[in-house]
């Protein structure tokens, strides 16, 4: 259990696979924003890939200068804000590509209400957060001396009353439903026999997969057991190589299988 308190740590493998990951993430974008710049489907791909920049560099800073970096003000929203906006751009992702899903042409105001949500309430947490930064010599036993009374009764607030919702929502239930939706388009694309379809989102359902199930199981639980042995680093592995499936899939989509070139608008027949 004193393994699960310990402050996150990052490897120098974590690190380089974290901005890697980003770097492939940013590029296939920005490539595909060149070739479709009014495609709709590139554009909120790009939104995911720019969502995902400061989760993967944070893991490159925990790595760099300790647990500390996570003491700031300014690294925690900025990181709780990308990772609310990658849940929702993801779930809108799946829901547009490579056609319009049922449910966002009849509800797809939520999806901007949610991110409007996002925005008000990451402004309304940075408004009433009084500002903090811990040096390294106040982590850890004196760390918690160092935070005044009035932060950590805010903070237990926001954390029941805006936290816990937000983390079921987008921590939970939009990432389900956005693996939902991606299944629902594979199996359409299967059953249509829409090859270049059914390949890309496979890769992608996998990716989403693997990813949720090493980051939600499979690495707590190897933080918890503390095996000896290379799991860890196994397990690390196996998470970059799903978090670089989602964009190669993307890019293979566009350059080898021209998904782009399927109707958004239509569902296939």
């Amino acid at each position: 259990m004193d393994s699960l308190l310990q402050p996150p740590s990052a490897t120098a493998f974590d690190a380089v696979s974290a901005l890697l990951s980003a770097a492939v993430y940013a590029l296939v974008a920005l490539a595909a924003l060149a070739q479709a710049p009014h495609d709709s489907r590139v554009r909120v791909f790009l939104v995911v890939a720019l969502a995902s920049i400061a989760p993967f560099c944070v893991t490159a800073l925990i790595w760099e200068r300790g647990s500390q970096v996570l003491m700031s003000k300014t690294v925690i929203l900025t990181v709780a804000l990308s990772l609310m906006v990658n849940a929702l751009a993801l779930l809108h992702f799946t829901q547009i590509f490579p056609w319009r899903r049922p449910w966002i042409r009849r509800h797809g105001a939520w999806l901007w209400a949610g991110y409007a949500g996002v925005l008000l309430v990451t402004a309304l947490t940075a408004f009433l957060t009084p500002s903090f930064e811990m040096s390294g010599s106040g982590v850890g036993a004196g760390g918690v001396g160092a935070v005044s009374s009035e932060l950590a009764t805010t903070l237990i607030v926001l954390i029941l009353f805006v936290g816990v919702p937000v983390l079921f929502v987008l921590g939970i239930a939009t990432p389900f439903a956005g693996l939902l939706s991606l299944y629902k388009t594979w199996q359409t694309a299967r059953d249509r026999r829409v090859e270049s379809a059914r390949v890309t989102t496979y890769w992608m359902l996998i990716s989403q997969m693997g990813g949720g199930v090493l980051t939600i199981l499979i690495i707590p639980l190897l933080r918890l057991v503390a095996p000896r042995g290379p799991w860890s680093t196994i397990a690390a592995a196996l998470l970059f190589a799903c978090s670089l499936l989602m964009p190669i899939a993307f890019a293979a989509g566009i350059w080898r299988y021209q998904v782009l070139d399927l109707d958004p608008e239509a569902l296939p027949q």
